[in-house]
């Protein structure tokens, strides 16, 4: 990086941004050992626009989700054919849903989110 002008953008993954999916297929290709075409050019010649415009909602938005996803289960709450039941780890749900048709589970994380979504999957 010495003697260059670089400047660092955080931008979300596999959202559509062109240069993004364009570096998404180079390092998917050297990691599967395929051979790929790099450009060599102006950059106004590129056939990848080189704007990067990020929104920032959208990232803010996907970095709580993320938060989210990793933080700790209170429990984990599943129905199939209209029966829903609580599950206190991730194990015990995966094994009543995997390979059910019409399996319904979701991770909550406090015992009121647990109360809402059961009284939200029994209305329907």
């Amino acid at each position: 990086m010495e003697g260059k002008n670089i400047e660092w953008k955080l931008v979300p993954g596999h959202a559509g941004m062109p240069l993004n999916e364009r570096c998404d297929v180079i390092a998917t290709s050297y990691a599967d050992g395929k051979t790929i075409d790099l450009y060599n050019g102006s950059a106004e010649a590129y056939e990848v626009a080189l704007e990067i415009e990020v929104d920032d909602a959208l990232l803010a938005e996907k970095s709580r989700k993320k938060a989210r996803s990793s933080a700790k289960a209170y429990s984990y709450v599943s129905m199939i054919d209209g029966v829903t039941m609580v599950h206190h780890n991730w194990a015990e749900c995966e094994t009543r849903v995997k390979g059910k048709s019409g399996a319904k589970f979701k991770k909550v994380f406090s015992a009121e989110e647990e109360r809402g979504l059961i009284k939200e999957w029994s209305a329907k």
